[in-house]
């Protein structure tokens, strides 16, 4: 394989082996810092396959990436296999084809060990160089001390830290302190499909484990690390609207009909005003706020936004405010439209249909009934107040519930301990802004506690363009994963199960 990467230490230094009498946390370091060159180039061929599930054109190198991940953890004498998840149907083109494997592995040592439940992913978001991209996204590149490429940040880089860790403890002639099952899928960017059935399926895998550890998102700030223990849900919707059966041209139709796109805009204006409030009853009415959660986390709400690249913030410099919306608080975001003249030239098209397309972040006590039965009743009362004759339609593409993991356990203690062995720093315990599937999957069907570790900076970027990871972040993300088996192997020693 092509050498793509410098040799240079100037990112991490790090120290010769000492003895093998120091302490064992130490060594693993020692050797993760050593074989700094091995994992970035790992990280650079496993990015190069062009895993986005969204695709139906790229199956076969979704295949590849996951034949690839099943050799690796092979050699780590992981005991793994692919299992079939059986069809999918396209929305678009309502084409049948075959969905990848979801791996499964075991790594057991000894029946006397906690086993944990690493989940992570292959699949990556779509990324084309022609949206904005400053280098090939499925060629990972160096630049300064980052390292681009799709993945990076949020989905290949947090798995292959965990496959580094287990190599760590092999190359420090340690044995691994846990058991491990793994389950890496390759349609997190597709709904996890079928991942709810794997899991209930084979089950029996899955009985002795003890906790699921979750390696994906950024933390809230660029120096303090974090652990989330939790997330809003989310709705995804489709507003349709409807006027003709097919399109018209404003040049001879302009006047003689009711328009659909004016129609939408009415229905969109209609739920969330210019500072972006929801509109209709029902939606805020049960959520809470539990300001005690903001007290001790470390949040720049400047430093926040200038990773955003935005012209203002709506909060200013109040902290709680602007965590109680990023966590908290319901919310509405708009995503586009689709039917309308996208096109640069000049059309005078009218559209006989188009589709609104938004989501509403729930708060962690709301459900997505509740909140649809409130958004349909709110919108067929600003229908009739319309007085439009065409048709309406509001359909459910999408649910991702809430989820909350139980912080006072020795899975999250082991975590804060592991983060601070490796950042020297404690780190803060938020609730993530985003919509997280599979952590809710896993409490439904295994009824097992949920963590999520983060090892991108909040200036990592993970979506839709330039997604990047710091070289220390990357490496001190393994570590953080050898430190984390130590930790939660010693609170089993210091708390044995009955």
């Amino acid at each position: 394989m092509i050498q793509r990467f410098n040799n240079s230490t100037e990112y991490i230094q790090h120290k010769n082996l000492q003895s093998m009498q120091k302490n064992p946390l130490i060594r693993l370091f020692e050797v993760i810092l050593i074989k700094r060159e091995c994992y970035i180039n790992d990280l650079w061929e496993l990015v190069g396959h062009e895993t986005v599930s969204s695709r139906d054109n790229t199956r076969d190198k979704l295949d590849r990436a996951i034949e690839w991940i099943l050799k690796r953890l092979v050699a780590l004498n992981v005991v793994a296999f692919g299992e079939h998840m059986g069809m999918q149907i396209l929305p678009d083109s309502l084409k049948i084809i075959r969905m990848p494997k979801i791996i499964i592995g075991i790594l057991k040592s000894s029946s006397e060990k906690r086993t944990i439940l690493v989940y992570g992913n292959l699949d990556v978001e779509e990324a084309l160089l022609e949206d904005g991209w400053v280098t090939d996204p499925f060629v990972m590149t160096e630049l300064g001390n980052f390292l681009y490429g799709r993945g990076v940040a949020l989905d290949k880089g947090p798995l292959m830290c965990w496959l580094n860790a287990i190599q760590a403890y092999r190359d420090a002639g340690l044995r691994l302190p846990i058991n491990i099952v793994f389950l890496i899928e390759s349609m997190a960017h597709s709904g996890s499909l079928g991942l709810q059935d794997v899991l209930q399926q084979r089950i029996s895998f899955f009985r002795e484990v003890s906790c699921v550890v979750i390696a994906t998102r950024r933390w809230q700030s660029n120096i303090t690390p974090c652990i989330v223990y939790g997330s809003r849900g989310l709705v995804y919707y489709h507003l349709e609207v409807e006027c003709a059966n097919r399109s018209l041209s404003s040049c001879e139709h302009c006047g003689t009909l009711f328009e659909a796109l004016p129609d939408l805009f009415y229905l969109l204006s209609a739920i969330v005003d210019c500072q972006m409030h929801i509109l209709f009853e029902g939606s805020m009415e049960t959520f809470q706020i539990d300001r005690n959660v903001f007290r001790f986390t470390e949040f720049n709400y400047q430093e926040f936004g200038h990773c955003l690249d935005v012209q203002d913030l709506p909060h200013q410099a109040q902290k709680q405010a602007a965590l109680a919306e990023n966590w908290i608080t319901p919310h509405i975001s708009i995503h586009g439209i689709e039917g309308g003249n996208n096109e640069s030239d000049v059309r005078f098209i009218i559209p006989h249909k188009v589709i609104g397309k938004f989501s509403i972040s729930l708060s962690p006590n709301q459900n997505s009934e509740q909140i649809t039965n409130a958004l349909q009743q709110h919108l067929g009362n600003m229908w009739v107040r319309r007085g439009s004759p065409n048709k309406m339609k509001l359909c459910e593409k999408l649910v991702v519930p809430p989820w909350s993991g139980s912080c006072d356990t020795p899975e999250y203690q082991a975590a804060f301990r592991a983060m601070n062995h490796t950042y020297q720093l404690n780190p803060n315990f938020i609730r993530d802004g985003g919509a997280l599937l599979a952590p809710s999957v896993f409490q439904h069907c295994l009824q097992k506690n949920v963590l999520v570790l983060p090892i991108a900076r909040n200036d990592c970027g993970g979506s839709p363009v330039n997604e990047r990871i710091s070289v220390p972040n990357y490496i001190m993300g393994t570590q953080l994963m050898t430190a984390f088996m130590w930790e939660y192997a010693k609170r089993n020693v210091e708390s044995p199960r009955n």
